[in-house]
């Protein structure tokens, strides 16, 4: 079937398609490892805020209601 494509031009569309295929894949791996960047960068601003208001609560700077 691929030979009644063209002939001498399937094999190279073949690896075209293949290399399509890799670099879709390393797009979506590049995409995916920004995300957990960001949210690794989310997560310590987090905990620095948790941390930094924890000091001024014991500080008696601000007011606690339970």
């Amino acid at each position: 079937m691929v030979s009644s494509v063209g002939g001498s031009s399937a094999p190279g569309l073949g690896a075209a398609q293949l290399k399509e295929a890799a670099a879709n894949q390393e797009l979506g791996i590049a995409v995916i490892k920004k995300g957990q960047d960001v949210e690794k960068a989310q997560g310590e601003a987090a905990l620095k805020l948790i941390d930094s208001s924890s000091s001024v609560a014991s500080s008696g700077r601000i007011d606690l209601y339970v």
